[in-house]
């Protein structure tokens, strides 16, 4: 416990593995816009300390753990007692700050956001674990592997590919730093030089990214009771200040629901979620549809 009992203090390497686990916790940086757009926490939201007592209101406080966040530590301390004398937690203050975060930082304010480079697994992806049979998964686009280390640590059998090496890389390293195995590989799906084997998989997982000649592939894929977890952008997102802009990867209105229409769809959403200050919107169109059996 820290010397104010109001919140605790967190190792860089706990918060790090709680958030790849998946677990709820808020990430608030109090620091300037400049050190915020330099380098955070990816997910992070930004209210500066300066501002926190106009802005006390925008901190969620639904029950999760807010975990706060400046440049060596000392200003957070600051915030966590702010934040605990009006009512919200429970709190943690980042031992040393940013300064020893071990894991993966982004840049700039909110114009600059890449799903790849987050931390947690997809919010759509945790609330909808139940329905995910266990077995062999394949997390395509898999970008730096937040998914596929996710499903790997709950007894999943994970295969996983994208077509950056760095990212693979990358990805390869934090499971073997959480004890996540994941058979990571480097193919292009666009190109055929990597090729979804037919009725082997229980779980096909994809995540912003969208080539529509995918879906026959994914479909094909699965195993029959088979269950696919999709997420991307909408042409929705075309009407917001950031993110992907190229019309031909965003998916139409119920799209999804419409290639998919055959199976039973467990899950079906369309909406715009708003991550909270520093983090900007996103139009995004989700489905789990299981595969006739």
């Amino acid at each position: 416990m820290a010397f104010d009992e109001s919140f605790e203090s967190i190792l860089g390497e706990e918060l790090y593995r709680r958030l790849a686990m998946g677990e709820p916790v808020v990430v608030l940086d109090v620091r300037t816009e400049t050190e915020f757009a330099a380098a955070h926490i990816p997910g992070s939201i930004l209210i500066p300390l300066h501002q926190l007592e106009g802005r006390v209101g925008e901190v969620p406080n639904g029950g999760s753990p807010v975990a706060v966040v400046c440049e060596h530590g000392i200003r957070s301390v600051s915030a966590c007692r702010y934040l605990a004398e009006h009512g919200i937690g429970p709190l943690f203050n980042l031992s040393g700050g940013l300064e020893a975060w071990p894991g993966p930082t982004d840049e700039g304010l909110d114009g600059n956001w890449d799903p790849h480079r987050a931390i947690a697994p997809a919010r759509f992806l945790v609330e909808n674990f139940e329905h995910l049979p266990k077995g062999l998964v394949l997390d395509l686009a898999m970008g730096e592997g937040r998914n596929a280390i996710y499903l790997a640590t709950r007894g999943f059998d994970v295969d996983g590919v994208d077509v950056d090496p760095e990212a693979v890389a990358r990805a390869r390293a934090k499971a073997r730093r959480l004890g996540a195995p994941i058979r990571a590989v480097v193919g292009n799906v666009e190109d055929g030089t990597y090729i979804i084997p037919i009725d082997t998989y229980d779980v096909i997982a994809v995540f912003n990214f969208l080539h529509r000649p995918l879906f026959t592939d994914i479909r094909e894929g699965l195993k029959p009771g088979g269950v696919v977890v999709y997420q991307t952008f909408t042409t929705a997102q075309l009407q917001l200040e950031s993110g992907p802009r190229n019309a031909e990867h965003l998916l139409q209105p119920r799209e999804l629901a419409r290639i998919f229409a055959d199976w039973e769809i467990l899950r079906y959403r369309e909406y715009v979620e708003n991550e909270g200050p520093g983090n900007p919107s996103r139009a995004l169109a989700g489905i789990i549809a299981k595969k006739p059996r």
